[in-house]
């Protein structure tokens, strides 16, 4: 009977310590994932308001709140509004996105999907937020398609 509860223990820690090496692989690759999606969007949005604005500006994101999702790629880019100008909107600022994406050859998780997305577009007292995702995973897709059917509802 001894030995059935010193098996009993080792199996539970063994389950135990397999779980919390894995947990930390995965969170390890999914931090890393982020990270260099992260760097190739503040890439593709410096680029496109450049070309929009003529500014030498430099921007860096923040992570969009983890309630949707650990892996969603999406980021938050802010500033003055009074630096945008009058030529810069969300559709202009996703088509130079998508040309960006296309001369870099980025491509998306889905064929016929595009690779980059301004998912928000607000003003708040002087300051333009823009809402950007990277679809380079499954998590960022259906964060976006929830986005759109929230804001099909939101519209009715």
């Amino acid at each position: 009977m001894r030995i059935f509860w010193i098996c009993l223990i080792a199996v539970i820690i063994v389950i135990g310590l397999y779980v919390a090496i894995h947990r930390v692989l995965i969170n390890r690759a999914t931090i890393m994932l982020r990270n260099r999606a992260q760097e190739v969007t503040d890439q593709a949005v410096n680029s496109s308001l450049r070309q929009l604005l003529d500014w030498d500006r430099t921007l860096t994101s923040q992570l969009v709140a983890d309630v949707w999702g650990k892996g969603v790629l999406a980021f938050e880019y802010h500033f003055d509004s009074k630096d945008a100008g009058q030529g810069l909107n969300q559709q202009r600022l996703s088509q130079s996105l998508a040309t960006y994406a296309e001369q870099q050859k980025l491509t998306a998780i889905r064929p016929g999907k595009p690779v980059f997305v301004v998912t928000d577009w607000w003003q708040y007292e002087g300051v333009l937020h823009i809402d950007v995702a990277y679809l380079l995973n499954e998590s960022t897709v259906e964060y976006v398609s929830d986005l759109k059917r929230l804001d099909h509802h939101a519209k009715k």
